[in-house]
């Protein structure tokens, strides 16, 4: 671990450079990262997520070592812009949106692929100039919620088991206040309380909350120009806490910032400058992060964007 620290108490976490554990065989594609992590909390902590031109990783629950699982030849090259892990029928899956070529895979953990939802049948995709570019993923009970961030901005709905398209809302906006709309829909958890799913408006630097039915209920904003990929939660010392990369800073020109917010009020408690403070040179923009708990430890699982870049940080 170096001895380099940032953020603020009791949120201080150092990088652990021993930890960048990219195999051999998928160094030359870190480089073209630009998804999200799954943790399978079910099966000992196993991290999941693609890797554009190599398949899907496997990271280690001790974080020492990653291993390549093969994908089918015709979805090696595609880029996974999210990952998440999930349960239904009795199998444990993960839920990868393929956000360039408008579909959503559903796999094993061995990368089989169990079926794969194309482009939503709602009347707001008739029209075949409407973009459908999927980002991120939400799983709530047999439920599985579609954020459409590089597309139309709408968050589809479906039912994991019939495999059909349910539901719909959200749509696009330019308009930095208008409510229950977004610039860009990039991802998307559901909160702490479980009632509502936290969704990053990445374009207006805020997060709009919304019901399991597609109600807006709540909108919380971050630093203005912060431009928020995403959310993770996490139960912690009695606190519910709130993870947050960003891909830009709000000041022009500097390295992007992880925030660690109270998962209620939305206050940021800790900036993190992986760039600016430890030294990690291609950590310019955030576009993933979540949290993650082994032997009483907590750490950051970080992807850079633009260059890719995966690293791991720890709390000190």
């Amino acid at each position: 671990m170096s001895k380099k620290t940032s953020g603020q108490a009791p949120f201080v976490f150092a990088y652990c450079e021993d930890l960048h554990t990219v195999p051999e065989k998928a160094a030359s594609c870190e480089v073209d990262l630009h998804g999200g992590f799954a943790v399978d909390q079910e099966t000992g902590g196993n991290i999941y997520y693609g890797m554009p031109g190599c398949g899907l990783m496997r990271i280690s629950p001790d974080l020492n070592s990653q291993e390549i699982i093969e994908l089918p030849p015709d979805l090696k090259p595609l880029n996974f812009h999210g990952t998440k892990i999930c349960t239904f029928d009795n199998k444990r899956r993960l839920v990868m949106p393929a956000n360039a070529d408008q579909m959503v895979v559903v796999l094993s953990l061995e990368g089989n692929v169990d079926f794969i939802l194309s482009r939503p049948e709602f009347d707001e995709y008739q029209d075949e100039t409407a973009p459908f570019s999927p980002t991120d993923t939400a799983i709530v009970h047999n439920h599985l919620y579609v954020a459409d961030g590089y597309g139309s901005n709408y968050i589809s709905k479906a039912d994991l088991t019939t495999q059909q398209w349910t539901d719909i809302f959200g749509g696009k906006t330019d308009d930095p206040e208008a409510p229950g709309l977004f610039g860009t829909a990039h991802g998307l958890n559901p909160a702490p309380d479980g009632q509502h799913l936290s969704i990053a408006d990445r374009a207006h630097s805020r997060f709009e909350h919304f019901t399991f039915d597609g109600h807006f209920k709540a909108v919380y904003g971050i630093p203005a120009g912060s431009k928020p990929c995403g959310i993770d939660f996490i139960e912690w010392k009695g606190r519910s806490l709130a993870l947050v990369g960003s891909l830009d800073d709000p000041q022009a020109g500097r390295a992007a910032p992880i925030y660690i917010l109270d998962a209620t009020t939305y206050e940021v408690l800790s900036t993190i400058r992986p760039k600016e403070d430890l030294g990690i040179e291609l950590a310019d923009h955030i576009h993933n992060t979540v949290w993650y708990e082994y032997n009483g430890g907590l750490f950051l699982i970080c992807q850079a964007w633009n260059p890719g870049y995966y690293f791991v940080l720890e709390l000190v």
